[in-house]
């Protein structure tokens, strides 16, 4: 399996996301559950605290991480997440590997590598010192969390010391795996067969607390239930959609909201669900059709350039590509992969897919916008740039909805860490 997480780790390093690597790794070598465990849990280790690791390994290194070959670096990084995260993995069983892996991809390496990763191994780490936490605050927490440096800035400005601390290390922890009940199939908890009690303030919602095997009972398998986060079905919620109408989901892949827009209207109500990948939405065909759904239609269009622009639906949700800052403790990789320069990029087309949008909903009609980014760039200034387009739409409050909620104000904002569960934006705008 390290010699997997390695291959896997040097193509994350080259551009690819991890997620699919991982889904090809499991059809190439089988279903042997124990050894996937095992090749997700380093692999996302390395990819989250590969800077606090770099700065391990600088410390006992004759030269920077930076300046050693991909190979090489990962080889490090992966044994040194071992030494220091794993217990049950021997300090010389992850040197001996990591020798052996060296071997075969830079011979000539063997000497330092196995050098360097002694040092770590009989200090425990104990000489990782940190940056100064009162002269450079922010390079301190980067290093501590492993982030990068824009995003602590950003945090901290925007949420609080506390708050932000709080997300770093929410961030970092092992993600939970939520289950939503399947209204169609007249699920109840007793059926899921393992250990999921339910959600407080989110019906229908259960944590499951022993995922080991939980894809192969009887419940997930017959459709009774589906996997998504306790806060990604709450833009569905704000949306309220009634049975018989008219809804489109303008980037609908991978299908969790509108299995809850279809659950929610008793499979009765007309959802056309869009999206640019033909892939993508052939999973989530897959995925509708285990869960029993009938009445969503799905069609392979780019929200900015659709096929019909008339006003046919009633409502409209438009969950938006966006840089994803609200789900890094799902998406390892992704801290790295993005900067503050993309937000730019990231606001305009989302703004264009809001307003391509708007045209499809026909008067009075409801619209809910959301994202799973925590950056104000992507969110509430979004909505704004919109409003002052349109004199015809207007925001109605969350907190209307989900009164005494503290992530519900002018709209949702969930955050790690000061919430259960993922980071999470919606608003909701009527026209007029």
């Amino acid at each position: 399996m390290r010699r997997a997480a390695l291959s896997l780790l040097c193509e994350v390093e080259s551009g690819h996301a991890l997620e699919p690597l991982l889904e090809a790794a499991t059809q190439e070598r089988g279903t042997d559950a124990r050894d996937m465990r095992f090749l997700r849990q380093l692999c996302s280790g390395v990819l989250k605290w590969s800077r606090r690791l770099d700065w391990v390994v600088d410390g006992y290194a004759s030269r920077p991480v930076e300046s050693l070959s991909p190979a090489v670096r990962q080889i490090l990084r992966l044994a040194t997440y071992q030494i220091l995260h794993l217990d049950r993995v021997p300090a010389r069983a992850a040197v001996h590997s990591a020798v052996e892996l060296t071997k075969m991809h830079e011979r000539g390496a063997t000497g330092f590598v196995n050098a360097v990763l002694r040092r770590i191994a009989h200090s425990d780490g104990d000489a990782d010192t940190l940056p100064d936490p009162q002269s450079d605050r922010v390079r301190y927490l980067g290093v501590l969390h492993s982030h990068p440096d824009w995003l602590v800035r950003r945090w901290r400005l925007r949420w609080g010391e506390c708050a932000a601390i709080r997300l770093l290390e929410a961030n970092n922890e092992t993600p939970s795996l939520f289950v939503r009940e399947n209204i169609l199939q007249g699920m109840t908890a007793g059926d899921l067969g393992v250990e999921a009690p339910p959600m407080a303030d989110h019906a229908g919602v259960h944590r499951v607390n022993s995922p080991e095997g939980f894809f192969a009972t009887q419940a997930f398998v017959e459709g009774r239930c589906y996997v998504q986060d306790v806060n990604a079905g709450i833009a569905a919620q704000l949306l309220e959609p009634q049975p018989g109408e008219n809804i489109l989901d303008l980037c609908a892949a991978p299908g969790g909201k509108s299995a809850n827009l279809a659950a929610m209207t008793r499979d009765t109500a007309n959802i056309v669900a869009c999206d640019w990948s033909p892939t993508r939405l052939r999973r989530m065909k897959d995925n509708l059709r285990r869960l029993g759904i009938r009445r969503v239609h799905l069609v392979v269009e780019d929200g900015v350039s659709p096929a019909c622009r008339e006003a046919l639906f009633d409502r409209a949700l438009v969950d938006v590509p966006c840089s994803g800052t609200g789900v890094l403790g799902r998406r390892p990789d992704a801290r790295w992969r993005k900067a503050e320069t993309d937000l730019p990029a990231h606001a305009h087309r989302q703004l264009q897919l809001l307003e391509c949008a708007y045209v499809r909903v026909r008067p009075g009609g409801i619209i809910v916008y959301s994202t799973c980014s925590l950056e104000e760039e992507e969110n509430d200034a979004v909505v704004d740039r919109f409003l002052a387009r349109h004199s015809k739409a207007r925001l109605e409050p969350a907190s209307r909805w989900f009164p005494g909620r503290a992530w519900a104000g002018r709209s949702v904002q969930t955050l790690p860490g000061r919430e259960v569960g993922d980071g999470s934006f919606a608003a909701r705008l009527r026209k007029e």
